[in-house]
């Protein structure tokens, strides 16, 4: 969400709490602050009282919208008027600020035209004018669209006041089905770090932001950020509300959990390789290329898999040119250590890649850096499989392996599984199965 509140609680830096001990998905981190929102405690959050509105918004953020309910936390947005605006809604900003770390709230998102809710982190404007230490909108959504949210990052200078952003949407199925973000609670994260951010959703990395695409920005400028959560109503992010908008609309927070680094990023072992978490699933996957609106082409199929459970299934996204697209993720390694990748793949009769030109690989690649993009210098060393190609005969599971030796310098070997559409040919690729393993060197490696 670009900056569009008047924040006037100070800032103070976390100090670390030792007594609170947990991690998210994968290792290496140590939980420091966390709210189960129990009570509204005001000594933590600052309820915003505003009538500033900015971006074109519409409506006054007041206290009385704001309160717990059941152990959660509730912003209300009403068609009532306040002074000259013709509605009202809640926002809080947590009175503590970090730089660097993992963010996870978990919520459900209000469901009509013109609400926009949003998760974000940003600094003290008083000290940083905006956007010159930074932005990160870690979940934003149109209320008209329950089956998306996006993610940004701003940064630029202020004076002289320079803009620049890059943000990404995302979409995906469980169970077959488009998930409402509106209908049930989700996770929305980001992890931070000075080399860059990843933003997730129910355990599902959907965006990469490298500080090298952002002119070092997360290195050298970006400032201790606090946390907010509020609900906007109308503005330049998305339709007014109209006639058909239905109030009052209930931006609910269940709760919140901030993680410092304990130690180097770490995974040691494969997780979700049968797509069949939460009911069939990309959790633990980082998702590439996904970009067919209300019909993402990276998804997790049920009753595919190799035993009548879920698969991965990946299809073109019809653009111009080649597409790639599909999914990655990674384990610990040690230069010297011998790296086995497996994987099963099925194309189905009813949508065959046969005869056409789309194929799909299987690759380990090493990073010198955990999480490291892919075109970045950090990677490495890199090893291919051809999965599947138009010469793929349909209607039976083949089971593909790639060994490989993870070279000097490596931290992290990762399993990419990519489907390369050159001239938007239909046909879809079910995967399953997916293995990575990493054995301990043998004593004449290096």
């Amino acid at each position: 969400m670009q900056y569009s509140r008047l924040l006037t609680t100070a800032l103070v830096l976390l100090v670390p709490t030792p007594s609170l001990a947990a991690e998210p998905d994968g290792n290496g981190w140590k939980l420091v602050w966390s709210e189960d929102f129990e009570t509204l405690d005001k000594d933590r959050w600052t309820l915003v009282d505003s009538h500033r509105p900015t971006n074109n918004s519409r409506h006054a953020y007041l206290p009385s919208q704001v309160s717990v309910e059941n152990g959660r936390l509730v912003l209300l947005s009403e068609a009532v008027p306040s002074q000259d605006l013709p509605y009202r809604s809640g926002q809080v900003i947590s009175k503590r600020a970090w730089k660097h770390g993992r963010w996870e709230v978990r919520a459900k998102l209000p469901a009509t035209r013109g609400v926009w809710p949003a998760i974000w982190l940003l600094p003290d404007v008083d000290k940083y004018r905006w956007p010159s230490g930074g932005e990160i909108d870690i979940m934003e959504n149109r209320g008209n669209e329950p089956h998306l949210t996006s993610s940004a990052f701003h940064y630029g200078t202020n004076p002289p006041y320079r803009h620049e952003f890059v943000f990404e949407e995302q979409q995906t199925r469980r169970n077959g089905e488009l998930v409402d973000y509106t209908k049930d609670f989700h996770t929305y994260a980001v992890d931070w770090d000075e080399h860059g951010l990843t933003f997730s959703v129910d355990g599902v990395s959907h965006f990469r932001v490298d500080d090298s695409q952002v002119e070092d920005f997360l290195s050298k400028h970006a400032a201790p950020m606090q946390l907010v959560l509020n609900t906007a109503i109308g503005g330049d992010f998305l339709p007014d509300p109209d006639t058909s908008t239905v109030w009052p609309q209930r931006f609910e927070i269940d709760w919140v959990r901030v993680y410092e680094r304990d130690g180097a990023p770490a995974r040691k072992a494969l997780v979700n390789g049968s797509f069949d978490a939460d009911g069939g699933s990309l959790r633990g996957w980082t998702n590439f290329g996904v970009d067919l609106r209300d019909n993402p082409n990276v998804t997790a199929a049920p009753k595919t898999g190799v035993d009548g459970g879920a698969a991965l299934k990946l299809f073109g996204t019809f653009g111009t040119g080649s597409q790639y697209s599909g999914v990655s993720q990674g384990i610990d390694v040690t230069a010297g250590q011998h790296v086995r990748a497996s994987v099963q793949t099925f194309v189905s009769p009813d949508d065959s890649i046969a005869g056409g030109g789309n194929t799909a690989v299987a690759k380990i690649e090493f990073y010198r850096r955990f999480a490291a993009r892919f075109e970045s210098p950090d990677l490495i060393g890199v090893e291919e499989v051809v999965i599947a190609t138009g010469d793929s005969k349909p209607g039976r599971w083949r089971r593909h392996m790639l060994d490989a030796v993870a070279p000097e310098g490596a931290v992290e070997a990762r399993l990419a599984i990519v489907f390369h559409q050159p001239n938007q040919e239909a046909g879809a690729l079910f995967v399953d199965d997916a293995q990575l393993t990493a054995s301990k060197p043998s004593a004449d490696c290096p």
